[in-house]
């Protein structure tokens, strides 16, 4: 049996049980920050009775390195409003916990959230949106080559996670990068959170050892044939990226197979590092915009000719 299928039957077989499971599965863990769990937002769908069913959407958010689903909040709420949606978050793991859960995280822990996200929109919704933020962009761009990735409606990644914006990143993947990374930075390695807000949904600092698995996942989906992905792709990005490699985006883009496709250059964020894009917390006047742009593509593929 295929890993995605094994997921799948681990998830109880009820809409209605979905909650207390991913509640109980995050509480199991006994350090999930309040606000970084596992949700699902559910739409208008319910039945007579009062059960839930399944929406002609759903929309699963994946989110960023060192982030936590509300990184780019209100967006994924405005997208599946408007779609008519249920909304999973998941939660990466090690994140949205201490800080030395991020010490101990494994891609292949990752790519079995991905999966597991991609199995529970499938049981909330006909059809599956996809959004990834950053290296959530980057996992998405590895799970749509994957068996469980073909049934996705379409994907969307916001300033995707194809090359860090800093050069030497890509020696973390040679045999001494590990020993140089730890000699360059020591344990831990990025600036305090600015604030309570931005310290309950980013881990910063965090160990140096996290990069590893991200850095790994970025040189695996670069090697990756990308050409193979066929469904309806978007891509989100500002040229005044400070924390990706702008040039990576569009080589990566030119690569990907899907059709249609879009490159969107984001000119409206006043987002301070133009990384993340919108939300409320680094660029709330660009939400509503950047949902707009998501909902027009999507809502876009049932026209005539697309």
């Amino acid at each position: 049996m295929s890993r995605h299928a094994v997921l799948a039957e681990q998830l109880p077989k009820r809409l209605e049980q979905l909650d207390d499971y991913f509640a109980a599965q995050e509480a199991r863990l006994g350090d999930v920050r309040p606000g970084a769990e596992k949700l699902i937002v559910w739409g208008d769908e319910s039945s007579p009775d009062g059960h839930k069913r399944r929406a002609p959407w759903a929309v699963v958010y994946l989110h960023g390195f060192t982030a936590t689903r509300q990184e780019l909040d209100p967006v994924p709420q405005l997208v599946a409003q408007g779609l008519g949606a249920h909304l999973f978050y998941t939660r990466l793991s090690g994140h949205g916990r201490p800080g030395e859960a991020m010490e101990r995280m494994k891609l292949s822990q990752w790519k079995a959230d991905a999966l597991e996200a991609l199995a529970v929109g499938r049981m909330l919704g006909e059809r599956v949106l996809v959004i990834g933020m950053s290296t959530g962009a980057t996992l998405a761009a590895w799970a749509a080559q994957k068996k469980a990735g073909r049934g996705v409606a379409a994907w969307i990644m916001v300033s995707p996670n194809f090359s860090p914006k800093d050069p030497f990143a890509a020696l973390l993947n040679w045999p001494i990068g590990r020993w140089l990374a730890r000699k360059v930075h020591g344990p831990l390695m990025g600036a305090p959170a600015q604030d309570e807000l931005r310290a309950r949904v980013w881990t910063s600092p965090h160990p140096t050892t996290a990069l590893f698995p991200m850095m790994a996942l970025v040189a695996q989906v670069r090697a990756s044939r990308l050409e193979s992905v066929s469904a309806p792709l978007q891509i989100l990005y500002s040229p005044r990226d400070t924390v990706i490699d702008v040039k990576a985006v569009r080589a990566a883009y030119a690569r990907f197979g899907s059709h249609p496709k879009q490159l969107v250059e984001v000119n409206y964020s006043e987002s301070p590092g133009q990384h993340v894009l919108a939300g409320a917390i680094e660029a709330p006047q660009a939400s509503a915009p950047l949902a707009a742009e998501m909902l027009a593509f999507v809502q876009g593929l049932d026209a005539p000719g697309s």
